[in-house]
């Protein structure tokens, strides 16, 4: 199972985006917006990700943030910097999924939605929604592990290899290794699978 598609930005969450825009947007130190993009960055991508292929993901990304750099005045502290930074993402998407003719809900008064795209739509949702509940289950699931094993798991999700982890955690690479076999066991009975 890939886990870190499943948990884009779970355990990364911040609520200081807001202030950190503030002060970019008054600064203009790339400092805060380095910080905004850990923070967020995650976010954007897998939101984009969902809506389309990883490179125009990572495109899209690469161009709101360069909005966010060039336009930082256009910026207004009413709203939330989240969702200034998910609106840029969207209308660039749209743009682009335009251009290459692949945007397929038109908002004319006259278009109904053919019975495929019905059903294309319903199985879209169907998907995203199956994939919140694999979120929820995997998320309580990690929560129930004792903590060096999620820890252990947590970071082999952020890429770390078993020398990292174990560097990280100042313990032997065998201890992890065994720490991540009886994590993934673990998670396997918890969430009812064969293979983790």
């Amino acid at each position: 199972m890939a886990w870190s598609v499943i948990l884009p930005g779970w355990f990364n969450r911040s609520s200081c985006a807001d202030e950190l825009m503030q002060q970019f947007q008054q600064s203009g130190q790339l400092q805060s917006l380095e910080k905004l993009i850990m923070q967020c960055g995650d976010d954007l991508y897998h939101f984009l990700l969902r809506q389309a292929d990883a490179q125009l993901a990572a495109d899209i990304c690469q161009q709101c943030w360069l909005k966010v750099l060039e336009n930082r005045h256009s910026y207004r502290s009413e709203s939330r910097f989240k969702t200034w930074l998910f609106t840029l993402a969207r209308n660039a998407l749209v743009d682009e999924l335009r251009k290459q003719q692949r945007w397929q809900f038109t908002e004319s008064k006259d278009d109904e939605l053919n019975t495929g795209q019905w059903r294309q739509a319903q199985h879209c949702i169907a998907e995203q929604l199956a994939l919140l509940q694999q979120k929820e289950r995997l998320a309580l699931a990690l929560a129930a592990l004792p903590v060096l094993q999620r820890e252990a798991i947590l970071l082999q999700l952020e890429e770390f290899s078993l020398d990292d982890i174990a560097q990280i955690t100042r313990e032997l690479p065998e201890t992890i290794k065994s720490r991540l076999r009886y994590a993934r066991e673990r998670l396997a009975q918890l969430m009812g699978e064969d293979n983790v």
